[in-house]
């Protein structure tokens, strides 16, 4: 095998990886791509609430008069506070400048799909470095992109997005290994790609530096990263995911608004044995099932690629361990144990699942080097090239018989005919109210426009219900309030 490709031979991969990818979110997306007037990507109650960001977004950048992180169109008559709002600033770009194209919901809907695109590249590009392979490298982007994972988080934009970790990976790396200021710019410019995404993804993004820092100065395989390069990255990160941070640490102090961070006990987990149970056998929305054909190449990894693979797995047995505590499941039961370690972590990240970000990027690092110790015990070319294919179709389909979901879009024509003839100054009294009702209630205020008095806001204040408390007819029609 050859360790080293000309740059021609390199641009011919990555041009026919990018196309391999598209194809495969096509396959993987078809219900979605077949209907994308008609639905929202994703299934989850919560992708009602993705739309209204990007209308929001729209309509402060109209009208100057509107502040993004201030509005009395939710919570009427009050004026809430957003900072705390799942806002994915680079997506609602994205769907933005795809509207005039292909309309509101296929915008918003592509939008989504291409993060699936762009994951499955990054992956590729980070694996083909670390390993010299081309089919080690598109074997681990198929498991980092449609791991089931990855696919039920197209229902959340803001932690779709995880293309930012293999090309923040890669650039910190090079920058490492070749005291490079050049590579340590791009990785934090990856970072703030990262932070414009999701500000949960910039908390894994620090776990993971954290992580990978003291694993490289402890580490004989790669030299320890300069001083210097660890200081023009560390503090140009900063300066770029200041203005997105700044909103949330205002509103925390001046506010004294903590809701951003919560009872660690509350956190979702992934329950252990979720990682056996395939999606097409039973749907776990926030499990990472493994895989056949990656648990195979995990155990050759660790059997004859252990050196070169050790950074990933410990990353793999960490982010399990994190991504199942504090309180761990089993089959769904509650197991009277407490994981100590997550407790400082869960509080600001909330749900531990999410940890499986970082899990998904082990496994699929350990893929690629499985297949390094798979190609060197199989002489003959051609084998090999039938294994590929083989282990390529067989993990995609493990993981997308069951493609990535979606949600049917019904609509009542009292939003879309009815309130066309009603002032805009004229606000709507939302009932029932609650957190999971009101999230209806928002993707319709993108139709019709008007302010409503309930809402949903990701990590409100206890403020935002005043009105609600102290008006009977909203206090009657109230489920919940939280």
């Amino acid at each position: 095998m050859k360790t080293l490709m000309t740059p021609i031979k390199r641009w011919q991969q990555d041009i026919f990886v990018i196309f391999l990818f598209i194809l495969l979110t096509i396959v993987a997306g078809r219900q979605v791509l077949t209907n994308l007037d008609s639905v929202i990507v994703g299934n989850d109650n919560d992708v009602y609430i993705n739309p209204w960001a990007d209308w929001w977004t729209l309509r402060v950048i109209r009208d100057p008069a509107l502040n993004l992180w201030q509005t009395d169109y939710l919570f009427y008559p009050q004026e809430v506070d957003l900072s705390f709002h799942s806002f994915s600033h680079l997506n609602t770009l994205i769907s933005l400048a795809l509207r005039p194209l292909v309309g509101v919901l296929p915008a918003y809907n592509l939008a989504i799909l291409f993060n699936y695109v762009l994951t499955g590249l990054s992956m590729f590009h980070l694996a083909r470095y670390l390993t010299r392979s081309m089919i080690a490298a598109i074997l681990a982007g198929i498991v980092f992109a449609f791991n089931p994972h990855n696919l039920y988080q197209s229902a959340h934009p803001v932690l779709v997005s995880v293309w930012c970790f293999p090309w923040l990976t890669l650039s910190f790396l090079r920058a490492a290994r070749e005291n490079s200021i050049k590579w340590a710019v791009i990785a934090s410019v990856f970072v703030f790609l990262g932070a414009a995404t999701s500000i949960l993804l910039l908390v894994l993004m620090g776990m993971w530096l954290l992580f990978l820092v003291i694993y490289l100065f402890l580490s004989s395989q790669w030299p320890r990263p300069r001083w210097r390069i660890l200081l023009i990255f560390g503090s140009l990160s900063l300066l770029l995911v200041f203005p997105l941070v700044w909103p949330l640490l205002r509103e925390a102090i001046t506010n004294s608004n903590g809701s951003f961070v919560i009872d660690p006990y509350a956190s979702i987990v992934t329950d252990i044995f979720s990682i056996f149970i395939p999606p097409w056998y039973f749907w776990l929305k926030r499990g990472l099932y493994f895989g056949i054909v990656p648990v195979y190449l995990l155990l050759l990894a660790w059997q004859y690629q252990r050196r070169e693979a050790r950074l990933w797995l410990l990353l793999l047995i960490g982010a399990y361990l994190f991504s199942i505590g504090p309180r761990p499941e089993f089959l769904g039961y509650k197991l009277n144990i407490t994981l100590p370690w997550s407790l400082l972590v869960a509080p600001i990240l909330r749900n531990l699942y999410r940890v499986n970000i970082l899990t998904s990027l082990a496994l699929a690092m350990l893929v690629a080097y499985g297949w390094l110790a798979f190609a060197a015990q199989v002489k003959r070319r051609s084998v090999r090239r039938l294994a590929a294919l083989v282990a390529m179709l067989a993990i995609f389909i493990d993981y997308t018989a069951v493609p990535i979901q979606y949600t049917p879009v019904r609509i009542s024509t009292f939003y879309t005919e009815y309130l066309a003839d009603v002032p805009d100054d004229v606000a709507l009294a939302t009932l029932p109210t609650g957190r999971q009702e009101d999230k209806r209630y928002l993707f319709y205020q993108t139709l019709h426009g008007h302010k409503i008095t309930g809402g949903v806001i990701s990590r409100p204040s206890d403020q935002v219900f005043d009105f609600i408390y102290n008006n009977d007819l909203l206090r009657a029609g109230a489920v919940d309030l939280e």
